[in-house]
């Protein structure tokens, strides 16, 4: 895709992370993956939410919080491809334990399915 590019981020135990940053209404392909509901503005990029799956599109598309990530403004998904489900878990606590996201804030939602 031409408006894709990636980007890094580290998890609370300074591991870094590479992952390809899409336009939120991007036709993915469902890949074991660690992912990041993003904010784009001005400034750059703000995390709003991480999470995990075994299939990234229908997950995505049946997100339980699908109206959170549109009413905190969510334009690009950020995406590590990850095919271990146990590394998938570390990932994310990782990155959730350096990031905090406020849609994190009420437990782990929508592990892999």
């Amino acid at each position: 895709m031409m408006d894709e590019k990636t980007m890094v981020f580290s998890g609370a135990t300074k591991n870094p992370y590479l992952f390809t940053i899409y336009p939120w209404d991007s036709s993915l392909v469902s890949y074991g993956a660690v992912y990041v509901v993003l904010r784009r503005n001005r400034f750059g990029y703000s995390i709003l939410y991480v999470g995990r799956t075994g299939e990234l599109r229908p997950h995505l598309a049946n997100h339980p919080l699908s109206r959170a990530f549109s009413e905190a403004g969510r334009t690009h998904v950020g995406v590590h491809i990850e095919p271990v489900i146990s590394r998938r878990y570390a990932k994310q606590m990782d990155l959730v334990m350096n990031f905090a996201p406020d849609l994190n804030a009420g437990g782990e939602i929508g592990a892999d399915r």
